[in-house]
């Protein structure tokens, strides 16, 4: 069976997703819309797509992702992520999130007050953490900063998990052009590695699950 892990690994909705910081903006694209193949051992299992709007100072990114493994005909594992982010003046506002892990339902509520960052989240108390406490969020520009702390838009659960960039190399698309990029790790029980392009947007992904299935996202 794919372990859930495996899944939040990937970020997929896991919904899950590098801190964006005052440069949040920088990850938008002009057409507004990001769009990634979803690849389980290269096999295609879905999609995760990204919409962006702006009204005045507040960015709104929509994120949908969708999974479904198959062995044979039967589909043994199915995930929907859907949420809203809100970003203001570059910083993080707000989130929303609902999730099906595979019949498995959760719920994240998170919103920035004058004293940090409230989150309620299914199967967890409600919680007060700093201000400088942000959402796994992918899309935006990875920048490592060990002071910032994360939180699963998943789960809500706060994440030990640290950023650690890696330099320029190569990736594919989903086209198969490889392209130059940044390659910016994510540390610790369920590592990823994030790919951003020469305009700082995310173009891929690439994790490893518990059962040592290959995770990727393309972008298309």
């Amino acid at each position: 069976m794919i372990q859930r892990r495996q899944f939040l690994a990937a970020g997929a909705a896991l919904a899950c997703v590098p801190p964006a910081y005052a440069a949040a903006a920088s990850g938008v694209p002009v057409s507004g819309a990001l769009a990634f193949r979803v690849c389980r051992n290269g096999s295609e299992i879905g999609s995760h797509t990204l919409t962006f709007s702006r009204r005045s100072n507040t960015l709104t990114v929509r994120i949908e992702a969708d999974f479904r493994v198959h062995f044979g005909p039967i589909t043994f594992y199915r995930y929907h992520h859907q949420g809203t982010e809100q970003w203001r003046d570059g910083n993080f506002a707000a989130l929303d999130t609902e999730t099906n892990d595979n019949g498995t339902q959760f719920e994240v509520h998170a919103a920035r007050t004058t004293s940090g960052v409230s989150i309620h989240a299914t199967n967890l108390a409600g919680q007060i953490v700093p201000p400088d406490t942000i959402p796994l969020t992918h899309w935006a520009v990875a920048v490592a900063d060990a002071r910032t702390k994360l939180f699963n838009p998943q789960t809500g659960a706060l994440l030990a998990e640290t950023l650690q960039p890696r330099g320029r190399c190569t990736v594919a698309l989903a086209d198969g052009v490889r392209i130059p990029a940044t390659r910016v790790a994510l540390a610790g029980a369920a590592p990823i590695d994030d790919f951003y392009d020469t305009t700082n947007l995310w173009a891929a992904l690439d994790a490893i699950g518990k059962d040592g299935s290959h995770i990727t996202y393309r972008r298309l």
